[in-house]
């Protein structure tokens, strides 16, 4: 090899710690950014997520709910049941009118509780068959009963908090069996 091959090869030795620094911080930038961008998301995600499943327990209250009112009358208030002054522990005990799902349709008496506790469970009894859940994670749940309509018209507030995200609702229902 001739003499000026042999120093162009020594010098190309590898990098400067210049170089390797500057690499470093800019690869250093890149995965900020990379990560800021991943813990967004992550948080997004979770934040979607607990939407969904609120929305999801007030859904399922309210698919319950429906059909109760439909087939009940108003329910009975006693200290409570007012705009002014709501029903937060009574519970709502709807009693009604059920028909049997068979060839000959029979229609007997029914009696539908929701009772809130203030521990995060909205239950539903009917009769005095089994209780189920008819929503979790409910921080906060109220009704009354608004007189100042044509027809009774029942409002619940219903809050339902799954992590840090909480979504509130206020339900109006009609009672179609009269007294």
């Amino acid at each position: 090899m001739s003499r000026t091959a042999r120093q162009y090869l020594h010098g190309q030795g590898g990098y400067t710690l210049i170089e390797v620094i500057i690499t470093v911080a800019i690869g250093a930038i890149l995965m900020a950014g990379l990560t800021s961008v991943v813990l967004t998301s992550v948080r997004a995600s979770d934040i979607a997520s607990s939407r969904v499943e609120a929305s999801g327990q007030v859904r399922n209250f309210e698919y319950f709910a429906y059909d109760d009112f439909a087939g009940s009358g108003v329910p009975s208030t006693d200290a409570c049941g007012t705009p002014s002054s709501p029903c937060t522990t009574q519970p709502i005990v709807l009693v009604g009118t059920r028909v049997t799902n068979s060839v000959n349709p029979a229609p007997s008496r029914s009696q539908v509780t929701y009772t809130w506790d203030g521990s995060g469970i909205l239950d539903r009894q009917v009769d005095t068959g089994e209780t189920i859940e008819a929503a979790t994670g409910v921080t906060s749940f109220s009704w009354y009963v608004d007189t100042n309509t044509p027809t009774p018209t029942v409002v619940v507030n219903i809050t339902v908090t799954v992590q840090s995200y909480s979504q509130s609702q206020t339900l109006l229902f009609y009672p179609r069996v009269l007294p």
